[in-house]
């Protein structure tokens, strides 16, 4: 029974029967395939052994967004800035002349925290951190 003061007394039913409703429709319905996916955007881990598509390093990402684990960086915007304009200008540039397309930034940055870890630079990270505190200190 609706209350006549309140105009939203029977959404609560509405809402049950439309939710009745879809589930009805969805059980009539024939299973749907799930969405293809666009190998543009996304690296294919274990491919079927059926129609494999051949992927191509020049085109196609090494993984995809969803791989993609997003961090802070805390930094000054100064040194932000140089940093986005030597990732989009010179990486880029540098890996679109070797004749990569599709660049995205979720990888060049992945390839470069990669190569600070594998090449082992804490001595230069170190130093330039040392030298940043004497230069701050000593203004």
């Amino acid at each position: 029974m609706a209350d006549d003061g309140d105009p939203f007394a029977d959404l609560s039913q509405t809402l049950d029967d439309d939710a009745d409703e879809q589930d009805d429709t969805k059980s009539e319905q024939e299973p749907r395939e799930p969405p293809a996916s666009d190998t543009t955007t996304e690296h294919v881990d274990e491919p079927d052994e059926g129609d494999v598509e051949e992927l191509d390093p020049m085109t196609d990402t090494a993984f995809s967004y969803e791989a993609a684990n997003q961090r802070p960086f805390y930094a000054r915007e100064e040194t932000i800035e140089n940093f986005d304009s030597w990732l989009n200008y010179e990486l880029e540039r540098e890996l679109s002349t070797r004749g990569y397309q599709n660049i995205v930034v979720r990888e060049m940055t992945d390839a470069l925290l990669r190569t600070v870890v594998e090449e082992d630079l804490v001595d230069e990270v170190a130093e330039r951190f040392e030298q940043e505190r004497k230069d701050e200190i000593s203004k």
